[in-house]
C-alpha cells in the first residue's frame, strides 16, 4: 500500500468513527459515550479507535471541531450567495433558525457540548470560538449594511450578541418544551423584528421577503 491510499483509508477510517461518535452522542449523550460504544457503532476494534484518538476526551474535541466546521462552512457558502447586506442578514437568520430541521443532529451535539464546557476548558475554549465566529459573521454583516446606508447606525457588537441570543435562546427554549408556541411563527416574528429594527425605509424588498419565510 502506497503512502498516499494508506493515507486515504486512514482518513475514511477516522471519518467513519466521528460519524459513529456523532451517532452515539445524539442518542446517549457526551458524558455517557465510551470508546466501546463508538467501536460497537463504527463495527471497529476498541484498539483501533486508539490508533486514531488518545482517549474518549480527544475523541470527543475531535468531533466538536468536525461539527463546528461542518455549521461554519455552510453559513459561509450560503452567505457568499448575495453581495447585499440586507439579502445577507436574512440568509443569515433563516439559516441560523433553520439549523434546528436541518442540522439537528449537528445543532444537538453542540448543545450537549454546553454541559461538558463548565468543567473541560480546552471544550470551553472551543465553544467560545463558535460563538464568537458566529457573532463576527452577523457584525460583518451589520458593518457592511451601515457602510453601504442600507441599516440604521447600532451598537454592532452589542447588536450581533442580542441577535445570536435570541436564535440560540429561541432554539434551546423549544427544544425543552416544544409545546409552548410554534418555532416556525417566532422564528418569522424574530426575522421582521431584527430587520425592522436595522433596515432603513428603503429596504422594503427584503422586509417582505423576510415575512414569507
Amino acid at each position: 500500500m502506497d503512502d498516499s491510499h494508506k493515507s486515504d483509508v486512514m482518513d475514511l477510517r477516522r471519518s467513519q468513527l466521528l460519524q459513529a461518535a456523532h451517532r452515539v452522542v445524539s442518542t446517549k449523550g457526551s458524558s455517557k459515550l465510551t470508546i466501546k460504544d463508538v467501536a460497537r457503532e463504527a463495527n471497529f476494534s476498541n484498539g483501533l479507535i486508539h490508533y486514531y484518538f488518545k482517549n474518549k476526551e480527544d475523541l470527543l474535541l475531535a468531533l466538536f471541531k468536525e461539527t463546528q466546521g461542518r455549521l461554519q462552512k455552510a453559513f459561509t457558502e450560503a452567505l457568499a450567495e448575495s453581495d447585499d447586506p440586507r439579502d445577507k442578514l436574512l440568509v443569515f437568520l433563516e439559516h441560523a433558525f433553520g439549523l434546528r430541521e436541518n442540522a439537528r443532529d449537528h445543532l444537538y451535539v453542540l448543545f450537549d457540548f454546553l454541559s461538558q464546557a463548565k468543567h473541560n476548558e480546552r471544550i470551553r475554549n472551543l465553544k467560545r470560538k463558535l460563538y464568537q465566529n458566529f457573532r463576527g459573521e452577523c457584525a460583518a454583516i451589520l458593518y457592511e449594511g451601515m457602510a453601504k446606508g442600507l441599516f440604521h447606525p447600532v451598537d454592532v457588537e452589542y447588536a450581533s450578541t442580542k441577535i445570536i441570543a435570541q436564535i440560540h435562546g429561541l432554539m434551546v427554549e423549544y427544544e425543552i418544551d416544544e409545546a409552548a408556541f410554534d418555532y416556525h411563527e417566532y422564528s418569522r416574528r424574530l426575522t421582521r423584528e431584527i430587520t425592522g429594527q436595522l433596515f432603513l425605509v428603503d429596504a422594503a424588498r427584503p422586509l417582505e421577503q423576510a415575512g414569507s419565510m
